[in-house]
């Protein structure tokens, strides 16, 4: 255990002090644990190659596939028009939660920051016309932006988590996005505690009080359509639905593989792509891919990483026999807040995180599907405790909507705070529940 606490500490030192990329310290704290638990060089540089190769397999086609989804969603002005279908349906009261429900959805397929810097123009819009703090609008945003960020796969963190621990990612996505849409009204329920007397919207000129925002449901099929197939997919393989005929099992079981169902959603979007914006699709594929290298390198060094920890044998070393599932919740969320709170980045705390936890799932009373996903929900709560100074999301929050530090930590880092144990709290109710 000392020797994954100096690994814990020179990832720290790493990213820090020297900021060097995640990458390289993920690689290199498990290069140097396989040294400190006396394995070879040469072994411990197979074993980072094995563990790296094998999470590259296993979601690198996810990855690229989101990433293209949340590309095109962005390059059509879909998310601009679920905006204004939002608001349409739910009105310009109500504009704090719509932001919110919007943030939450549009994260699924779009990281965090990019999506906040994409929706910023209108939050600043939306304020003018209205009235509205922009500091209410923007929270109530990147809440619901953060919230899908930690928990709903196949946004990269825990999609990387849940290969990290072999966790059924469609059994993922169902809890997810129940956990995540709670998590996300608990951030925007902080907000209103906070402004009781600055919901209520004073309109700066009457016009918008009869400016008719255009209804559209179809613009959220690209993403819809893959939740719907993937959900519906993990359902079928429970034996409820045995009386589903094998052709028609295996075609379901096909299209709800995660990186088909993106796929599925990126050629729904393709129907949303101007003719004048036609020739520019092969670049946005281009400047996909060169963005997907990164967060590959990331996930793919946390699983090399994991993968020296589990070949070392040090987990038979360890007495944890006797720490039942709910103490492990509670561990794993600690574990996984010091490394976001320390570092700054909620997809390095969670890979992290499960690099470090995954050899241990047994020996933490951690063997059913359900129970796996659940740990994975409270280190996606930690990883989400606490945005502050060294978090760029926090920056992208701040700059974007012109809100001062001293704003952003008393606003938005609360509500992260919040957020994070709340998230840990429906952990430990869904494994009294349902264990």
């Amino acid at each position: 255990m000392f020797v994954l606490i100096i690994c814990i500490i020179i990832l720290f030192v790493l990213s820090i002090i020297f900021k060097i990329k995640p990458y390289i310290t993920l690689l290199t704290a498990g290069l140097l644990s396989g040294l400190f638990l006396k394995i070879s060089f040469l072994n411990s540089l197979s074993f980072l190659f094995e563990g790296f190769k094998n999470i590259i397999i296993g979601i690198g086609p996810i990855i690229l596939a989101g990433t293209i989804l949340g590309k095109f969603l962005q390059e059509t002005g879909s998310t601009k028009r679920m905006v204004s279908s939002l608001i349409a349906w739910f009105g310009l009261n109500r504009i704090p939660l719509t932001l919110n429900l919007l943030g939450f959805i549009i994260s699924i397929p779009v990281f965090c920051d990019a999506a906040f810097i994409l929706i910023s123009s209108v939050i600043k819009e939306i304020s003018e016309v209205s009235g509205k703090k922009i500091i209410i609008l923007a929270v109530c945003l990147a809440t619901g932006l953060y919230s899908a960020h930690v928990f709903v796969p196949p946004t990269p963190g825990p999609l990387a988590a849940a290969a990290i621990l072999n966790v059924d990612i469609g059994l993922l996505l169902i809890v997810g996005l129940f956990t995540g849409l709670f998590i996300s009204l608990v951030g925007y329920l902080w907000i209103r505690l906070l402004f009781k007397k600055d919901f209520k919207i004073n309109y700066k000129n009457e016009e918008i009080k009869s400016y008719n925002f255009e209804k559209s449901f179809f613009i959220f099929l690209p993403i819809i359509i893959p939740i719907i197939l993937i959900s519906f997919s993990t359902i079928l393989k429970y034996p409820l639905f045995d009386f589903i005929g094998k052709n028609l099992f295996n075609v379901i079981n096909f299209i709800g593989k995660p990186e088909i169902a993106l796929i599925i959603g990126v050629l729904i979007s393709i129907f949303f792509v101007d003719k004048s914006s036609s020739k520019a699709v092969p670049k946005w594929i281009l400047d996909s891919l060169k963005k997907s290298f990164d967060i590959l390198l990331i996930t793919g060094a946390g699983g090399a990483f994991g993968f020296v920890i589990r070949s070392s044998g040090i987990i038979e070393s360890l007495s944890l026999n006797n720490i039942n599932g709910i103490i492990s919740i509670i561990t794993v969320f600690i574990i996984s807040a010091s490394i976001k709170t320390v570092q700054g980045s909620s997809t390095v705390a969670l890979i992290t995180t499960c690099a470090l936890v995954a050899p241990l799932i047994q020996s933490l009373g951690i063997t059913s599907e359900i129970e796996k996903v659940i740990l994975l929900i409270s280190i996606g709560s930690g990883a989400m405790t606490i945005s502050h100074v060294n978090d760029s999301y926090f920056w992208v929050v701040s700059k974007y909507s012109d809100i001062k530090m001293n704003e952003a930590l008393k606003f938005f880092s609360s509500a992260t705070l919040i957020q994070g144990v709340f998230g840990l709290l429906i952990s430990i109710s869904l494994y009294i529940w349902l264990t």
